[in-house]
């Protein structure tokens, strides 16, 4: 990786990790458990999993509404995975850091924080609307309500989090630039290290973008391509959804382009050649027509999208045992 790449990406991109707990408000039972092996005749209750909705549903799904959405309209399609998950100081799993070029980031920020303000509006009204869930749940479980078994509203609160973080790249060049308290051959060793790293890591963004959008661009043209109008078993049906997110990602390819990959040529070529042939289709509904030209026009659509990214493919070949766009 040459000194000037290293120091660019450091400049042109930001780690970023976002993670969320959610409290479940479901209970194991272990005395419903064993009361049930009983009723039925089983010999070890262990073959068992019996659990309560403390609050009469699962809390958690409307949580995970927005998180899950967040996750797949903003924050997957604005960044890509740069580390691997970590646990944190109590030994939980946590989500790994992430890249996203600086020139995306207010765009991936302003979302995040918009999923926040949500996020924890539905908490505010789910700690207000508590107590009433647990009067209704001591009505509703009968013998089987255990008021151990609820946190109070103020613990409650604990049981969510949204966090959105992050942190710089390392932007050292050379041995001088580490200020550990170390050897000359250690620092040495430390920035080669990193080098590698950063190198392997960029390496497969480069892989995983070009994949992703190669098998984006295969499936929507198989289905636009077998799709039958009067047989639509056939030959499956496309949806306008995977036209929308195909339009994502090519809106955000300059940006990861020119930030993160050193402004490859080939995906330049593939942005602008998917760009003429989204902007050439007037309506995907015209697509799913029974007339001669609609046929026509669905034939024309898939095979236009397989040649806008043929030079890419071609070029993914070649570079995909490579460490280091455009080297």
């Amino acid at each position: 990786m040459k000194n000037k790449e290293k120091n660019m990406l450091s400049q042109t991109a930001t780690k970023v990790r976002f993670n969320s707990k959610i409290w479940s408000g479901i209970k194991t039972d272990r005395s419903l458990r064993k009361k049930l092996a009983d009723d039925v005749n089983i010999n070890n209750d262990k073959h068992l999993l019996v659990s309560k909705h403390l609050v009469g549903f699962n809390s958690s799904k409307y949580f995970r509404r927005i998180t899950g959405k967040v996750r797949s309209e903003s924050y997957y399609p604005l960044t890509c995975a740069w580390d691997d998950s970590s646990a944190d100081s109590t030994g939980k799993m946590q989500s790994g850091w992430r890249l996203c070029a600086n020139s995306l980031l207010d765009q991936l920020q302003e979302s995040m924080e918009k999923a926040r303000t949500e996020f924890f509006k539905e908490v505010d009204g789910f700690c207000k609307d508590y107590p009433r869930y647990v009067e209704e749940a001591r009505h509703n479980l009968g013998d089987a309500f255990d008021e151990n078994d609820y946190p109070k509203i103020e613990e409650i609160r604990e049981r969510f989090r949204f966090s959105f973080e992050l942190e710089e790249l390392p932007s050292f060049s050379n041995s001088s630039d580490i200020r550990l308290n170390v050897s000359e051959s250690m620092r040495q060793r430390i920035v080669a290290d990193t080098e590698n790293r950063m190198r392997n890591n960029v390496s497969n963004i480069f892989k995983t973008t070009v994949d992703a959008l190669l098998e984006q661009v295969d499936h929507i043209s198989e289905k636009v391509e077998s799709y039958d109008p009067n047989n639509k078993q056939k030959g499956g049906f496309f949806k306008n959804s995977s036209f929308d997110k195909l339009r994502k990602a090519v809106e955000v390819m300059p940006s990861i382009n020119k930030d993160i990959l050193g402004d490859d040529k080939q995906i330049k070529n593939a942005h602008q050649n998917l760009l003429r042939v989204l902007a050439s289709i007037d309506s995907i509904d015209d697509l799913r027509g029974d007339t001669k030209d609609s046929d026509a026009k669905r034939k024309k659509v898939a095979s236009d999208l397989k040649k806008a990214v043929d030079p890419l493919k071609n070029d993914f070949l070649s570079k995909l045992y490579g460490v280091y766009p455009n080297d």
